[in-house]
């Protein structure tokens, strides 16, 4: 499967980290999916996209081709992380939370 994993950033290095050591954890418990951060592959242009809508759009783009969402971190207060559970239950793209050391629904 191909898996987004959502977590706050707020152009934060800490939170850039907080992912990278996530991600690290479930590859290692579920290395038959790959995981995809947009932080990680949008984060470079924080400052560059004109406006937030042009950025969670990007963010649109790459959670509608994965089979699953996982939200990380304090996502209940990013507005980032709850427009993309919206939109993964608008899509029918499953989620789960990420509890620290595996996945709940």
């Amino acid at each position: 499967m191909l898996i987004y994993v959502a977590h706050p950033y707020n152009n934060e290095e800490k939170n850039k980290r907080e992912v990278e050591e996530i991600i690290k954890t479930l590859v290692t418990n579920n290395p038959e999916h790959t995981f995809l951060s947009p932080i990680h592959t949008f984060g470079f242009m924080y400052d560059f996209v004109e406006n937030y809508a042009q950025g969670i759009n990007m963010c649109f783009n790459l959670l509608s081709i994965c089979d699953r969402l996982i939200l990380c971190g304090d996502w209940e207060n990013s507005k980032g992380c709850k427009l993309e559970k919206g939109f993964a239950e608008l899509r029918g793209i499953p989620t789960s939370i990420y509890d620290g050391g595996g996945i709940i629904n």
